[in-house]
């Protein structure tokens, strides 16, 4: 089991300190968002982690093909990956923050399905209907995030990894890795091959309710994309454990608080709606939940938001990574 950690693009000395006590404690792989209007320029960040840094590897977590046009997205990672050999992940995705505080929707899962082959083949320098990046000879992994049962099939149809953000609960984790790998069977895949991570909340304390409302974050956000699965797919299947989340909540505002926990948005999570989301409370507890995660086919729990989180770092590389060695999926 390896652990992620997710950065926000902003204050550039407190993220920089961030990521390098995010490699000090052990994580192994640093996630940081796009979201040109709440936040700064990713790429910025991305190369100022990795000059940072000497391990930890770093994705973008996740870009989309609507604000950045694919050939610009590989070129990016493309350069990132020369210059960092080994330490680079593409994270992509149909688009959330970044489009809808402009005004758009998330890209189609059909434009996925076409975008997501062509940024391979370039970043690796092989021509794409007779366009091609001459310098590039990068094999750069591939991350999706999915929610919804469509997305997680084309995440398997297409993706090295695939980032499920359905919360912790067996039935929710279950139900998303059982479409990865259909979707990875449909396409002619070893679904073996497609390693699985989930998206989270983490925080270690032997204070449960202040370890849950530190990550109050998770299923407000997460809220969004159940909805939008809720609206868009009346046979989505998915586990209450998903949907109660949806009929709880009371509005959402990316400007008033995107990925905050303490946000007005997050006011009507209880603390059993938190806990089907997040990994929080006494280290034995976390240390529980992420071997449950691992038994489900989990490979990475990637916990978010870090910026600036020092002592939460430090006390997750003293007592959770350590322990983590021999807990496999």
């Amino acid at each position: 089991m390896k652990l992620g950690a997710h950065f926000l693009p902003e204050d550039l000395p407190t993220y920089v300190e961030s990521i390098r006590a995010a490699e000090t404690a052990g994580y192994e792989r640093a996630w940081h968002v796009d979201g040109q209007m709440l936040w700064q320029d990713l790429y910025v960040y991305m190369a100022h982690g990795l000059a940072a840094t000497g391990r930890i590897v770093v994705g973008s977590g996740v870009t989309n093909p609507l604000t950045r046009h694919y050939t610009v997205t590989a070129s990016a990672h493309a350069t990132l990956a020369d210059l960092h050999p080994g330490r680079v992940i593409l994270g992509l995705g149909r688009g959330d923050n970044a489009v809808r505080t402009i005004g758009f929707q998330p890209v189609p899962l059909a434009t996925m399905r076409d975008v997501v082959p062509r940024i391979r083949e370039l970043m690796a320098g092989r021509p794409v209907d007779e366009i091609r990046i001459r310098w590039a000879d990068e094999e750069v992994p591939i991350m999706l995030p999915a929610t919804g049962p469509r997305s997680l099939r084309v995440a398997g149809a297409l993706a090295d990894i695939v980032m499920i953000y359905v919360g912790v609960h067996p039935a929710s984790v279950r139900w998303a890795i059982d479409h990865v790998r259909a979707g990875a069977e449909e396409a002619g895949r070893d679904p073996g091959e497609v390693e699985i991570a989930a998206l989270t909340a983490m925080w270690v304390s032997e204070d449960q309710e202040d370890a849950w409302n530190r990550c109050r974050w998770a299923p407000a956000a997460c809220a969004n994309h159940v909805a939008h699965t809720i609206a868009s797919n009346r046979n989505h299947d998915m586990p209450e454990q998903m949907t109660r989340l949806v009929q709880a909540r009371d509005g959402y505002d990316y400007y008033a608080g995107h990925l905050d926990s303490g946000a007005e948005h997050t006011a009507y999570l209880t603390g059993e709606l938190v806990d089907d989301y997040v990994v929080a409370g006494p280290p034995e507890r976390c240390l529980e939940r992420i071997g449950a995660l691992a038994e489900l086919g989990v490979s990475e729990v990637s916990c978010a938001y870090l910026n600036g989180e020092l002592e939460q770092m430090e006390r997750v590389g003293r007592e959770i990574v350590p322990n983590l060695t021999g807990v496999d999926a």
